[in-house]
């Protein structure tokens, strides 16, 4: 039985191997066995980006955010894919919303 990090490692290698198919399917795993993992759900989204299907990644980067609303990487994120896909005015939303939760991170501390 593999656990969560084994499984993200096999995903993040198939990613840094230029196999996104396969990146697709091994973060597919592990968010099926491990459906709260953030981190699944975002390198789901940069392999779906990386394919070139933007909707699949907007909706996995989507999840991430349900999962952790306050998670400025997942804005990041999300603001690149809607970049990629052409749409601007959410792709600076998003990114100002990354910016809004790192500001507030920084001044809580």
């Amino acid at each position: 039985m593999s656990t969560q990090e084994e499984l993200y490692d096999v995903a993040l290698t198939h990613f840094a191997d230029n196999e996104p198919d396969k990146a697709v399917n091994a973060f597919n795993v592990l968010i099926e066995k491990y459906p709260d993992y953030i981190e699944g759900y975002l390198g789901l989204g940069h392999a779906y980006e990386r394919l070139g299907q933007y909707d699949e990644a907007i909706e996995a980067v989507q999840k991430a955010i349900e999962i952790n609303p306050n998670d400025p990487l997942a804005y990041t994120s999300l603001s690149i894919c809607y970049q990629r896909k052409g749409m601007i005015q959410e792709a600076e939303d998003a990114m100002a919303k990354s910016q809004q939760i790192q500001l507030e991170t920084s001044t809580e501390s």
